[in-house]
Formats: C-alpha cells, structure tokens, sequence
C-alpha cells in the first residue's frame, strides 16, 4: 500500500494541513518526516497518540484517505524529526470523491498535445483547477469523454512561474457559446507537480476567503 519515498497530505488537530513523505513501513507502523504547512512549507510539530488524517494518491490520481495515530517519534540524524503512525485496516481507508477537491476558478494558458490519438496541438485556457483535475474552455474537442490528452499549464509560482506536464482524462464535455467546456482528471501527474497544484488552490482559496480550509478536501 505505501512504499518508501511516498507522496501524503496530513491534517492535523489543529486544523494544519501539510505535505510530506513517507520514510519507510513496517507491519504496523508508517514512518514519515514532518510534515510542512501546504501555504508557508513550515515543517510543524506532532504529538504522540495525536489523531491525525491522512490523504494519499494511487490508481490513476484516485485520493484516497484514513484517520490514524502517531504512535512513535524519533529523531533521525539525516532526516531529523520523524513519526511512526498506525497501520490502518483495509475497511478504514475510504476514497476521496473528486468533487470534493478544493477547486478553485483559475485563468492559466493551457497547452493541449496528442497522447493516444493523433491531432494537432492547440493553446487555450483553464477555467477552474484542483489537485485532481482542470476545466479548459476549447473551440474544439480532440478526444471523446474516457480519453486522454497531455496537458501543459503554467503554474504562477512566489519565484515566477512553474511548468505542470499531466496526462488526463476527459469526464465531461459541455457545449459554451461556439465552444466546448472540458473536464479533465489527472491520471499521470509526478508528485511534485500535484504538490505545487495542491499549494496554488490553497493559497487562492486563502486569498478568495480571507481563511485556510482544507486543501484536500472540501469541508
């Protein structure tokens, strides 16, 4: 279920939301690094038989996500403060419905290339993003709904700006005007490139709301 060098999202009881990785497994425990807070990527403290929750990605992009203990911690000299958390059951773990993604209405210029079927590529922009999919609005639709295409958007980053490679499948297709809505899920995303989407939606919503929510999952 989780392999060492694991991508997971944590929440804490105190409501912080974080990234981090998991270091190793054994049968009954998860090892991970602190986690870092997903606006400032501050590395925050657990505490021993803290609850906390858990969200991670597997199949194709599908979230997935448990409630769980920190039952240990140590200090490790290479990659410092560390936490052992329960294994869950299989029963305990629950998927994270997609459209309970955070998403936020974001205007990116978005580049659309062939993956399985062959068409000319075409610029055009996103209308909403979230960790786990983008709406583009397109004066054509390439593929048909359970296809894939590759996706290329340009992520505004505190440094510049940050390039996002995806493969992704088209959900759902709606007529707008002249012109086509399409619903795309991520089903090939590197970590890193799902870690920054996760970090752009929190950061908007903050800036949309005036508060942090869960970037994970909506409330």
């Amino acid at each position: 279920m989780f392999r060492a060098g694991d991508l997971v999202m944590i929440t804490s009881v105190e409501d912080r939301q974080g990234k981090t990785k998991v270091t190793s497994v054994t049968d009954k425990l998860i090892w991970i690094e602190a986690p870092s807070e997903v606006a400032t990527m501050r590395t925050f403290l657990l505490q021993e038989e803290e609850t906390v929750s858990l969200y991670f990605f597997k199949e194709h992009g599908a979230m997935y996500a448990f409630e769980t203990r920190v039952k240990e911690r140590r200090n490790d000299p290479l990659r410092g403060q560390g936490y052992g958390l329960s294994m869950p059951k299989e029963s305990e773990i629950s998927r994270v419905q997609r459209r309970q993604f955070v998403r936020v209405e974001s205007a990116l210029d978005v580049a659309v290339h062939p993956h399985k079927k062959t068409f000319l590529p075409y610029t055009t922009v996103s209308l909403d993003l979230s960790a786990g999919g983008i709406r583009i609005l397109s004066d054509r639709r390439t593929v048909e709904v359970g296809e894939e295409l590759e996706l290329t958007f340009i992520l505004p980053q505190n440094e510049g700006w940050q390039t996002i490679d995806v493969v992704a499948e088209l959900v759902r297709s709606a007529p707008r005007d002249e012109k086509y809505e399409l619903s795309f899920q991520f089903t090939q995303i590197p970590d890193r490139s799902r870690e920054l989407v996760l970090r752009h939606c929190y950061q908007a919503q903050m800036k949309n709301t005036g508060r942090g929510t869960n970037p994970f999952t909506s409330p």
